[in-house]
């Protein structure tokens, strides 16, 4: 049984155990591993994680028989927009619908809350997520570079999709 619940400061753990098997499966071909450790540690510390729920981020964790599988965060950033902050499955995982499940919730929160527009930025040369959002409807808006940490250029797309 699959199920997708709301994350709880427990759950912290967890999430940071799991992101750190998915990245380092999905970005040790697209940034260095030392890169995806800096970004792990930065991203998912647990003061960032409780901060950003008290900020009203929407973090949700996708269990398959209890197992921890992947995750989605999201919220909204400005009337009528939506952020997906975070959308990745166990690539182990990958090609059963579980991806879409993610995206389908938060596109069900960004309608409940009148948004017009879902918006993500995804690493230009990560294509198997570039192929997926495509296939969600997204599409590029613009082409950012941005120094992540001293001397760590990241190559990011923003993309929208409308509600």
């Amino acid at each position: 049984m699959t199920t997708l619940l709301p994350l709880n400061l427990a759950d912290i753990p967890v999430l940071q155990k799991l992101a750190h098997t998915i990245w380092h499966q999905v970005f040790n071909t697209i940034i260095t591993p030392a890169q995806t450790d800096l970004m792990l540690s930065k991203m998912y510390d647990q003061a960032v994680i409780c901060k950003e729920l008290k900020d009203g981020v929407i973090w949700k964790i996708l269990r398959q028989d209890q197992i921890p599988i992947g995750y989605v965060s999201y919220s909204m950033i400005a009337p009528g927009e939506c952020k997906l902050h975070k959308i990745y499955v166990d690539p182990e995982h990958h090609g059963k619908g579980l991806g879409k499940r993610l995206m389908q919730d938060a596109a069900d929160y960004a309608r409940a809350h009148q948004a017009h527009t879902l918006l993500l930025r995804v690493n230009r040369a990560n294509e198997k997520a570039l192929r997926a959002y495509h296939a969600f409807g997204f599409q590029e808006v613009e082409s950012i570079d941005w120094e992540f940490a001293p001397g760590f250029i990241l190559n990011d797309y923003k993309m929208a999709k409308k509600m």
